[in-house]
């Protein structure tokens, strides 16, 4: 009896392990609103984030106006001096608006030092999202660890800067506009940015520096942060990834590096209007609000005068209830060196002393090789499969649907039981440690690539060298102790395992590939125990039992309904130039609610206006034609000399219009280009540089987030002919325009995110006949 319990007993710590794994990522909430007034409410902060994203707060409209009066106000409750500050503010990208930037200090006892800042924005998406992660949660958890610090009466050694920064959703242009023009900028050695890709999970911390960071490192361990979250692999995807936030703008302009914390789970809620505070996980603020009282604490009382930068460069990450870790990048190729021999030692001597046999060393190739390959078949066309089989997911331009988790659950779980399976077929002819040698040397290739392409994730080697340990183990003792075997797996599964949750959250079920050749890498690490477990049979079956059940369950909750509603569009489009109208939609599948507009489709011209993932129009027909009103436009030639003009196009938008888009053939390069004066940064893709009006890359030229109806004021010099100049305006009334009579969606719906949507927009064309 107590031989057949052994290892079911081993196997549940070894399931307990995983699932504690993942518990320990982040605090658990529990309420806490009577807290100590000297300690973080989660509870507290909560309430900043219901205010806060009551609406749709996003640059332009009245109610973000609101929203930066509600933060002033919480600042001078706090008995800060606040004060913001209002500009013009133009990106590289050519993006422009006129963000107001909220800003407040705590006074240090040394002011000449170099000061800390404590960074989040307050808009939300345009048009739909109510900003209640993104990121009324970094707001809430500034607002709420510093009312606590300050509770505590201690003085900071330092300024203590907090900047909640405008048009972060627009182009970072807030935070463009105080690295360039605000005083205070020139004095801040390290900024705490806090930001949001999802609605829950643990929060990452990620670095943001032009320096190597082991200072940075090092001082964020020394703060004993309870719940850390953070790898050098998650540092260098960073880099790699187009995504930036503020942190970058400080980062790329000022040089002043950065902590920024984000949690990015739930990413079906990224941007949409469901982005709601009911549907905030406030154990991911909990996490917000660990990393900003505790950071604010810690970096308080240091110096931050240059202590930050260094030209060494980290592999850091953390285990649960360990704590961070961290050596030098020097390292990695050592530690490969010295697990390489340590793995030739035990091969050696195991062939020596004939533990090892070659001929099932090499037999263990084959079950290791099928299962890694179906593994990868199963993730590479499962989610073109699930495509094909529920075409509306494509509507959820996040890649992540709102069953999305049952998908990674099935998949993990369908590879796992092909790979018991598999090496269920060669138990009788395959002794666990022979098959062990195939999967270690597949790690090692792994970990030399790692290594010189991606070397924050060399840390990997660690894992490997305690399985090449459980391998010497199980080769030179007929049937290792499983709880010391377990023992060495604890930073495998601490490390790798919840990489095969975190690709496809973050970055979409497109990334499903690397959940199940993550699964099966595992496996095969792990068979020094999995290997000798007596119910490999049962464990297939329990696994393809769970993978279908999740397969079964993502079916029942794939349609759409009131919690997880369908993403649709509509655009009105006035064409004013040719005197017609359009409906468009970015839909693939129509619905109740727009596939009235498209009875008749036409072929047309379908431009793609600016959106995060470049979204075109899917569906075009034709539409009442209405004398809709569009903004003036005035123009004046300067002068002309030696085939070149010099013009200045004025553009005074209506009240109602709230974004105004410029485009031009993209051949045609300015030699001066100034909107409101301001003129752009050059932009580097792919080791080229271009400039947005100088040396151009794309047909647009500027898009102008209207705020309190300023004008656009726009100087350039060209070589005639001058191309015309498309401009589209976009207002968000469709709704409410009662002659178009769009009905307003069901409850099982909602504005489809990250496009113009919900959207009247009117396209004129602007030629300069008298300059050719």
């Amino acid at each position: 009896m107590r031989q057949k319990l052994y290892p079911i007993v081993a196997i549940i710590v070894f399931v307990f392990s995983i699932w504690y794994v993942f518990y320990d990522f982040s605090p658990q909430y529990s309420t806490d609103f009577n807290a100590k007034s000297n300690k973080f409410s989660t509870d507290r902060a909560f309430k900043h984030v219901e205010a806060i994203a009551d609406q749709e707060h996003f640059v332009g409209t009245a109610q973000h106006s609101l929203t930066r009066n509600y933060i002033v106000e919480q600042l001078e409750d706090l008995g800060l001096k606040v004060h913001t500050q209002q500009g013009f503010s133009l990106n590289a990208l050519g993006e422009f608006t006129i963000p107001e930037n909220i800003i407040a200090k705590i006074e240090g006892q040394n002011p000449k030092a170099k000061s800390l800042l404590l960074l989040s924005h307050y808009d939300s998406e345009p048009h739909s999202s109510f900003g209640a992660s993104d990121a009324a949660s970094g707001i809430a958890a500034i607002l709420e660890a510093t009312r606590a610090f300050l509770e505590n009466g201690k003085k900071p050694k330092h300024d203590i800067i907090i900047c909640f920064t405008d048009a972060e959703e627009v182009g970072l242009l807030g935070a463009t506009l105080f690295v360039d023009q605000h005083p205070w900028a020139k004095n801040i050695g390290l900024v705490l940015n806090f930001e949001s890709r999802g609605s829950g999970g643990p929060s990452n911390m990620i670095l943001e520096t032009n320096h190597g960071n082991s200072k940075m490192i090092k001082a964020f361990a020394e703060a004993e942060i309870n719940h850390p979250l953070a790898t050098s692999l998650m540092y260098s995807v960073y880099k790699i990834l187009p995504n930036d936030t503020d942190s970058t703008v400080f980062r790329e302009k000022a040089d002043i590096p950065s902590f920024f914390f984000a949690f990015i789970d739930d990413h079906y809620d990224y941007h949409t209007a469901l982005d709601i505070p009911q549907r905030l996980d406030k154990s991911s603020l909990s996490h917000q609000g660990e990393y900003a009282f505790g950071l604010l604490n810690h970096f308080s009382q240091i110096s931050l005068d240059n202590n930050l930068k260094s030209n060494v460069e980290m592999v850091y990450f953390n285990l649960p209830e360990l704590g961070t870790f961290y050596y030098p990048f020097d390292w990695m190729w050592w530690l490969y060196t010295a697990n390489a021999l340590l793995f030739l030692a035990v091969l050696y001597f195991g062939l020596k002393t004939k533990s090892i046999n070659r001929r099932e060393v090499f037999l263990g190739i084959l079950p290791f090789t099928i299962s890694l390959t179906c593994a990868f078949l199963l993730g590479f066309f499962g989610w073109k499969a699930l495509l094909w089989f529920y075409p509306q997911y494509s509507e959820i331009l996040q890649g992540f649907p709102y069953n999305g988790h049952n998908y990674i659950f099935a998949f993990v779980s369908l590879s796992l039981w092909v790979a018991f399976l598999v090496y269920r077929r060669f138990h009788h002819k395959l002794n666990p440690h022979n098959a062990l040698v195939a999967p270690i040397v597949l790690w090692f290739l792994i970990c030399a690539i790692i290594n010189i392409y991606l070397p924050g994730a060399s840390y990997f080697i660690l894992p490997l060298g305690f399985g090449i340990i459980a391998f010497a183990m199980s080769t030179f003792k007929e049937i290792p102790n499983l709880f010391v075997i377990w023992t060495l797996g604890l930073p495998c599964i601490g490390l790798i395992v919840p990489l095969i949750q975190f690709f496809p959250v973050g970055l979409g079920l497109n990334m499903l590939v690397i959940s199940t050749v993550f699964s099966v890498l595992v496996f095969g690490i792990l068979y020094s125990f999995i290997g000798y477990l007596p119910f490999k049979k049962t464990l297939a079956i329990i696994f393809f039992l769970l993978g279908v059940s999740f397969l079964i369950v993502a079916h029942v909750n794939s349609d759409f309904n009131r919690s997880q509603p369908k993403p649709n569009s509509l655009v009105y489009l006035l064409d004013k130039t040719d005197q017609k109208a359009y409906w468009n939609t970015y839909d693939n599948t129509l619905d109740s609610w727009n596939q009235k507009f498209f009875e008749d489709t036409i072929a047309s011209e379908k431009p793609i206006l600016q959106s995060k993932y470049l979204t075109g129009f899917t569906y075009t027909s034709k539409a009442q034609y209405l004398n809709l009103k569009s903004s003036d436009y005035d123009i004046v030639i300067d002068s002309l000399e030696n085939d070149y003009a010099r013009i200045k196009l004025n553009i005074s938008p209506l009240s109602q219009t709230k974004r105004i888009e410029l485009y031009m053939d993209k051949n045609y390069n300015f030699r001066e280009f100034k909107v409101n004066q301001q003129q752009a940064d050059s932009l580097k893709i792919k080791d080229t540089q271009y400039h947005v009006f100088k040396k151009r890359a794309w047909t647009r030229l500027l898009t102008y987030h209207v705020v309190n109806q300023e004008e656009l004021n726009i100087e350039f010099e060209g070589k005639l002919p001058i191309p015309p100049i498309k401009i589209y305006e976009t207002r968000f009334d469709l709704l409410k325009n009662e002659k178009l009579n769009v009905p307003k969606r069901t409850p099982s719906m909602i504005p489809k995110p990250f496009v113009v949507n919900d959207a009247i927009v009117i396209k004129n064309t602007v030629e300069f006949e008298s300059t050719k």
